[in-house]
């Protein structure tokens, strides 16, 4: 996936040989002179596209010829696979260095707003260059609206919110005081201290979605955030970086969705629910309030409780306990006695 060219750019006349001068990285692979033409997911990753793995590059990934991968010696010992292996010791931290010079924030502020006549934008709402607000749109109080952001028809965006890196739908409501598009929680640490990593993804809302006041939705750091369609999500949630959700997913308030979860169409989430990263919740499932989901979920299941389990499961064990607790104390009572 490329990164959207309304808000970032890729450097020119950046080649595969300066890249590897620049990182201190040892160069594996033909195509020396390769120029590097953006950033992509590994599994994703095209003819001069720039990515990076950690560990042992999974079965089944086959990245195209004349990709660039940052990467271990252990990956680089094939180099005749039409690859290009960049070796370093720590590649997630390099990956972070070459995207601070291959990618740029896309210059914007000479470029007009298209703001429809119809749309009402309050005095005290900012409005970026470069923004496209569509037909019948209300913009509140103190929101700001950053450069680039595209909005579709009848959308409401509350006070105070703020929206950057972002294309949203048609009939979308925004509450106060939410944050969408802004960095993810992405970190290295070296010696010297955490080391911020670049997030070059959008956040992607489709059509008729709803979300609360209070939230935050982090763009994505390679690849973008995406709500699907009729997404409602209630107030005080965090969907974090990278994050899908399907059609129709429901999400009640305070939850905390980490990432690069995968939730499927026709989902409900209840208040407080939290899940680890990386994780699939398959179509039609259910978390109970204060779920800590911490697998991937099957379709049409409702799970309960931390670490989550199936929800018939978790409230026979919590019965069990209950008696469990009352025979206990009936037995020391005895023994008074």
């Amino acid at each position: 996936m490329p990164v959207d060219h309304r808000f970032f750019r890729i450097v020119d006349d950046i080649t595969v040989t300066d890249l590897a001068a620049r990182l201190g990285a040892v160069l594996h692979g033909q195509m020396r002179q390769q120029p590097i033409t953006g950033v992509a997911p590994l599994a994703e990753a095209g003819n001069g596209d720039v990515t990076f793995q950690t560990s042992a590059i999974p079965a089944g990934v086959s990245p195209e010829a004349g990709s660039i991968i940052i990467t271990t010696a252990e990956n680089a010992e094939r180099a005749d696979n039409g690859l290009i292996y960049l070796v370093v010791k720590h590649p997630r931290r390099a990956f972070a260095a070459a995207l601070e010079m291959i990618v740029q924030p896309a210059d914007m502020s000479h470029e007009k707003s298209l703001i429809d006549k119809t749309a009402w934008v309050h005095p005290h709402a900012s409005i970026a260059p470069g923004t496209i607000i569509g037909a019948e749109c209300r913009i509140d109080a103190g929101a700001v609206i950053q450069a680039g952001v595209v909005m579709g028809d009848g959308c409401h965006i509350g006070s105070n919110s703020v929206l950057s890196h972002c294309r949203i739908g048609n009939k979308v409501v925004i509450g106060s005081g939410t944050i969408i598009g802004d960095g993810g929680f992405g970190f290295e640490m070296t010696e010297k201290g955490a080391v911020r990593l670049p997030h070059v993804g959008i956040v992607s809302i489709a059509d008729a979605c709803s979300i609360g006041s209070h939230c935050a939705i982090d763009r994505g750091s390679l690849g973008d955030t995406v709500f699907g369609n009729s997404v409602m999500i209630d107030n005080l949630c965090h969907i974090a970086h990278n994050v899908q959700l399907g059609d129709r997913v429901v999400m009640a308030a305070q939850c905390g969705i980490s990432g690069s979860v995968t939730i499927g169409a026709d989902v409900q989430i209840g208040g407080q629910v939290g899940i680890a990263q990386h994780l699939t919740i398959a179509d039609g499932a259910i978390l109970t309030a204060r779920s800590g989901v911490t697998k991937d979920v099957a379709p049409h299941s409702q799970m309960a409780g931390f670490p989550a389990i199936d929800a018939g499961q978790f409230w026979r064990e919590c019965a069990a306990l209950r008696r469990l607790t009352k025979a206990s104390k009936a037995a020391r009572k005895n023994n008074k006695d």
